[in-house]
């Protein structure tokens, strides 16, 4: 009963002293509007907010209630009608925030914007009490330029609880600067190019009558910024000309599209007629395009007639004695239909006693024949070889020469001074007698002399006689032909 006693008085004690103890601690006050103090928020972009508290005791100071982070866990952006966000430019920007310690109270939060570079209406999202996750949905918002970092600050509102605020950010890497206009330059008016002939050929300096040939014609387009398109190329000739025409083709030509400083070559077939005088065939190119300047451009083109100018005929002694003069005659025809002019005629050869001879005939028209004559002697016995040579300038004004080669035998001049091969009854009774004032020896001789020189003459004139008969014949097989 004792031990009782002191058991119960040991547990009094025991009690009396824990309420002591007890009534020595402080006391809180449990208002959930009252943040402790030493208390902060810190949001997403390093900001923070210290709460007010008042202190029931000045001996102690309680533990800080710590206050849950409030972080982005995700976002989207909607620019309008583009890829970027340009200053000006407009975004739908949705922002998922975590904030334990908002949902703790029966709060509404609001997201108002907190940037200088973006401007906007507030996102007000009502006390969910199933999460902690709030999803702010801001509309319309326009980006002003300059930085890029969106902020905004979560307030906690209630008519209840006491406001706080959290300050989060985010890059929008959307926006972007817009970059200076290119002013669209002024397109250049179009300048077309001209067409023009810048050269043709024909095969050479003349065409010669009757004859084909091909007329090449080089193209050439002026600068300019646009192509000439459909290009056409013509030919006109005279009305009244009948000397050139085409051997093949068409005098029309297509050629398209050309561009500006190009060349084109085209060509055609032609033929000129065989009985034109002499002279050229003028021809007009027409060009014409779908969107140029038409243009034309004169060509003329020489026309010859073939060379048919020759000697027909030389009649040359086949023998002669030393010392004798025999005369040599050439005969020539112009059978072409142009003339010849400064006709020169020259005699050259071997064993000539009299080289270098030369006459100066003149023009000779066409169709007409004609000759020349030259004296010819030996320097020494034996062959005398030599050529007449005709020169002329033709129709092109080209110098041309014909030639043609003549020969003879040149003999000893027989010498008489054999009595016996005289005649007796020829000779005379007083020969080899001094007879006084009879004929000296010396007269005889000469008389010889004279009867050859005679005969000689005799041979030049049949032998220009027989020439004038030849080239009358000529003449009248010309008149045949």
């Amino acid at each position: 009963m004792k031990q009782t006693t002191k058991k119960i008085a040991s547990l009094a004690l025991s009690f009396a002293l824990a309420l002591t103890l007890f009534a020595g601690a402080p006391v809180f006050a449990d208002d959930p509007a009252v943040v402790p103090a030493g208390s902060q928020q810190q949001n997403a972009s390093g900001s923070t907010q210290t709460g007010s508290s008042t202190s029931t005791s000045d001996t102690s100071t309680p533990a800080p209630t710590p206050v849950p982070d409030a972080f982005i866990s995700n976002y989207s952006v909607d620019v309008k009608d583009d890829s970027q966000l340009y200053p000006g430019g407009k975004m739908n920007l949705s922002i998922t925030v975590v904030d334990e310690w908002a949902g703790t109270h029966n709060a509404q939060l609001r997201a108002r914007i907190n940037s200088s570079s973006f401007v906007g209406k507030d996102a007000v999202v009502p006390y969910d009490s199933t999460t902690n996750a709030y999803k702010f949905e801001f509309k319309d918002i326009e980006y002003l330029g300059g930085d890029n970092t969106f902020k905004f600050d979560i307030i906690t509102e209630n008519a209840s609880e006491a406001r706080a605020i959290i300050t989060l950010s985010l890059p929008i890497n959307q926006c972007d600067e817009r970059p200076e206009a290119t002013p669209t330059p002024t397109p250049a008016p179009a300048e077309v190019p001209k067409i023009m002939v810048k050269d043709f050929t024909f095969g050479g300096n003349s065409v010669e009558a009757g004859k084909e040939f091909t007329l090449e014609l080089t193209l050439f387009t002026t600068s300019g910024n646009t192509n000439l398109e459909d290009v056409m190329v013509g030919l006109t000739f005279p009305s009244d000309s009948k000397n050139v025409s085409l051997a093949s083709g068409s005098m029309n030509t297509y050629v398209g599209t050309m561009g500006p400083n190009a060349t084109r070559t085209i060509s055609y077939k032609m033929v000129t007629s065989a009985t034109m005088e002499p002279g050229s065939v003028n021809i007009t190119v027409q060009l014409t395009s779908k969107n140029g300047e038409a243009a034309s451009s004169p060509i003329s083109i020489p026309v010859t007639q073939p060379e048919r100018f020759e000697i027909t005929n030389i009649e040359a002694p086949e023998t002669m004695m030393m010392g004798e003069e025999g005369y040599l005659s050439v005969t020539f025809v112009n059978k072409g239909k142009s003339s010849i002019n400064n006709l020169t005629a020259e005699i050259q050869g071997e064993n000539l006693a009299n080289p270098g001879q030369s006459q100066f005939l003149g023009n000779v028209a066409a169709g007409t024949e004609n000759s020349v004559d030259f004296s010819v002697m030996a320097s020494a016995e034996g062959v005398i070889n030599g050529k007449v040579i005709l020169s002329y300038e033709n129709s092109k004004g080209e110098v041309a020469t014909v030639e043609k080669e003549f020969s003879c035998t040149v003999e000893a001049m027989p010498v008489i001074d054999d009595p016996g091969m005289m005649d007796p009854g020829m000779m005379d009774p007083t020969m080899g007698e001094d007879v006084e004032g009879g004929m000296p020896i010396w007269g005889w001789a000469l008389i010889v002399v004279g009867v050859g020189a005679v005969a000689a003459v005799a041979v030049v004139v049949i032998r220009k006689k027989q020439a004038a008969k030849k080239l009358a014949q000529l003449e009248d097989e010309d008149e045949d032909i």
